[in-house]
């Protein structure tokens, strides 16, 4: 959404063809007046759903064609829609997530039918490169388009903890997404049992839901802090969960680029984060922007949490270069910029790096 905004300001006008049915996106792309089509999603891969798939992108009258991530059927289906001016951006890992022999499969057609392949982190991009080769020809970085919001205010954290229920003085330390194993909720739990035992009124604020749910209530009540985590669940806008709080705390075993330590540095929020296997380091680069660490330990992201509560006016800067940061890199005019160029073969953007 962010990248077609930003699109539509250079002059364009972009429209949606999803293989799914559009659910409550459809109502935010009405919202833009972006017109959009949800196609049924049938049979395994879709097979069922091809012939339809092909009838739809023929009626189509685009002068370009940005893919969002992996579907074997949709590049077999686009006969000569657009040809010569596609691009394909994939926004997930690899290991684990397919065998190899079929991302080597997927690439192979790609790279047969698109122009130009992105990655929002050197991370994925050398996943597939590693995978196949010949991609090293049309891959290129270029990093997620973030709008950055005002720095908040006193007054509009303290509306946000008011609407959420926390005391205007807790401390407090969040996080948010998909409650789900490779996301490590768990390890979010452990570190938040070693800050309350540093910080007695700290509290814990979850965002979102999953599949982990119900055992990560049941550690944090073997942790004997089940009483100071909030979850909250899915939220429509994260705005005012970010605004709440004192600290990100992110963990995750494999991730792209994660989106909610950014979004979060966005808001002016100082980031402690351990990622085993992801693209995040890229931009959180030094520790002047946030505390980044490429394992799970306990003690230590403990030991960063505290510091970053103990000290406002340390983590008050760390916060702002941060969001300096992601605002450099992220800026939604210059990546809109940046995939026009690309799918005009007009410019060459360095490879390594966005």
């Amino acid at each position: 959404m962010r990248l077609m905004l930003a699109l539509n300001g250079r002059c364009h006008s972009c429209e949606v063809i999803s293989l799914n049915p559009l659910g409550p996106l459809s109502a935010l792309l009405t919202e833009h007046q972006i017109p959009a089509k949800g196609l049924p999603y049938r049979g395994s891969g879709g097979w069922r759903s091809y012939p339809l798939y092909r009838s739809t992108f023929r009626s189509v009258h685009a002068d370009a064609l940005l893919m969002t991530g992996h579907h074997l059927l949709s590049m077999l289906a686009f006969g000569d829609l657009c040809e010569g001016r596609r691009l394909l951006a994939i926004h997930f890992h690899h290991t684990g997530v397919k065998p190899p022999w079929q991302w080597r499969l997927i690439y192979r057609l790609a790279c047969k039918r698109f122009k130009a392949i992105t990655f929002p982190s050197d991370f994925i991009r050398e996943e597939a490169e590693d995978l196949y080769p010949p991609l090293k020809a049309l891959s290129y970085t270029v990093q997620n388009p973030l709008a950055i919001p005002p720095v908040p205010d006193a007054l509009h954290r303290a509306r946000a903890r008011q609407a959420l229920g926390i005391p205007p003085e807790a401390p407090v330390v969040g996080n948010a997404g998909w409650l789900i194993p490779r996301k490590r909720f768990d390890m979010f739990l452990r570190v938040a049992s070693g800050v309350a035992r540093l910080v007695p009124n700290a509290l814990f604020l979850i965002a979102g839901d999953g599949p982990e749910r119900e055992r990560l209530e049941a550690l944090a009540a073997d942790l004997k802090i089940g009483e100071r985590v909030r979850w909250i669940g899915w939220q429509k806008d994260l705005t005012g969960f970010y605004q709440s709080l004192d600290v990100m705390l992110f963990n995750s075993d494999w991730d792209a680029m994660g989106l909610t330590p950014l979004e979060a540095m966005s808001h002016a929020i100082p980031l402690v984060a351990s990622v085993q296997h992801g693209g995040l380091k890229e931009v959180v680069n030094k520790d002047d922007y946030g505390f980044l660490i490429p394992f799970h330990k306990v003690d230590a992201l403990v030991e960063r949490a505290v510091f970053l509560l103990q000290n406002p006016d340390e983590a008050r800067k760390i916060a702002l270069a941060g969001r300096a940061r992601v605002e450099a890199v992220s800026r939604p005019e210059e990546i809109a910029a940046k995939i026009e160029s690309l799918i005009c073969g007009e410019y060459p953007i360095r490879q390594h790096g966005a």
